[in-house]
């Protein structure tokens, strides 16, 4: 059993795929081809953003769209203390200083209540990560921010799909970014990413920084160093494909949180954000995580019982990098001390049923590892 069954899903999609590959092979365009335009515009069409631009990967969307923003070492970028190294990565890059927030453990999103305490006059921007599909509060974030002209980037990356009042999620915030890792919810076979906004000033740099500064093949045309970070046209040829069955492939996945809800609500069992689906939030729920009492125990059983499993986070971002910072956020610390991701993702229904089985001799024989719900 794998934890994530894209052989499942890949499979489904691999003679319509290997066809348009082999298209692209023929054409023998392999760089900024007319299919990378194409996978731009069909991607606007489906987040509904004025603008798009893809790049080399999520991380290079992060941080291509903080140096738009001509941040400099004076400047200071809020982020989520619970995340993955990318969105501190791209701080970095660009010579900002972090300033981390706690989690919301109801969410597992950016504590809101406590962004509004970090902003400062030095505060050029902020990043919201939207994490396991969930949906950051962005128009709440989006509205504190207005008022002090502080930008909004939303790294969507675990996101792509989810609607938030009856807008893409990746429409919402001033720059938006996603990333196409292929155990996305729109996975490519390698890496790509792409930015959307609706201001086209950020894009118009972003387009030149993907490509060494330059607005096309010609060093007559740079003003400024860039990144390397294209997508490539067989890359964009798969999203293509797989952006067409990007609404089913969400439905599979919220009946698979559901199921995963039901199951533990069923065995009296809390830990894990309530499922959402109503006119104000679809998410996209691109994985099932739960806090539990016992990590270590559960480990172990989980390696003799042969199930697979992963955990996203082990360490706050702060105590990444060797940054060495005197910071303790409660929330993020207990997050990153229980929480474990379960199989998922295209998981079969035969392989769905056998984790569950297995999840329910462990309830019976040892509660303790697992938060009880409150009666």
């Amino acid at each position: 059993m794998r934890f994530n069954d894209l052989d499942i899903y890949n499979k489904s999609l691999n003679n319509i795929i290997l066809k348009s590959i082999q298209k692209e092979l023929n054409k023998n365009n392999f760089i900024f081809s007319s299919t990378v335009k194409k996978l731009e515009n069909n991607l606007l069409k489906k987040v509904g953003s004025n603008y798009s631009v893809t790049t080399g990967s999520g991380s290079d969307s992060l941080t291509l769209s903080l140096l738009s923003l001509n941040i400099s070492k004076e400047d200071e970028v809020i982020i989520p203390s619970f995340s993955w190294l990318s969105v501190l990565e791209s701080v970095l890059i660009v010579g900002a200083k972090p300033i981390f927030i706690d989690t919301d453990l109801n969410t597992f999103n950016i504590d809101i209540l406590d962004l509004k305490k970090k902003i400062t006059k030095k505060t050029k921007a902020v990043i919201s990560t939207s994490l396991f599909g969930r949906t950051c509060d962005l128009y709440s974030i989006k509205n504190i921010l207005k008022k002090k002209k502080i930008i909004l980037i939303e790294d969507g990356a675990q996101n792509f799909g989810s609607i938030l009042k009856g807008k893409n999620s990746l429409n919402v915030a001033d720059i938006s970014c996603t990333s196409f890792f292929p155990s996305k919810n729109l996975g490519a076979y390698g890496d790509g990413g792409a930015v959307f906004s609706n201001k086209k000033k950020f894009i118009k740099t972003i387009y030149k920084l993907r490509n060494h500064g330059q607005s096309k093949y010609s060093i007559a045309s740079t003003d400024r160093p860039g990144l390397n970070s294209r997508i490539g046209t067989i890359q964009a040829s798969i999203l293509l494909e797989k952006l067409k069955k990007i609404k089913s492939k969400i439905s599979k996945q919220n009946i698979l949180y559901k199921r995963y809800q039901n199951f533990f609500l069923k065995e009296n069992i809390a830990g894990f954000p309530l499922y959402r689906n109503s006119s104000k939030i679809k998410d996209s729920y691109s994985s099932f995580n739960i806090m539990v009492k016992k990590r270590n125990k559960l480990i172990s059983i989980f390696n003799k019982n042969k199930i697979p499993f992963k955990v996203y986070y082990p360490r706050p971002l702060y105590k990444q990098y060797k940054l060495k910072k005197k910071i303790k956020l409660k929330n993020t610390e207990f997050l990153c001390k229980s929480i474990i991701s379960l199989p998922y993702n295209d998981l079969s229904k035969k392989r769905f049923n056998l984790v569950l089985k297995k999840l329910k001799k462990i309830i019976t024989k040892d509660r303790k590892i697992f938060f009880e719900k409150k009666t």
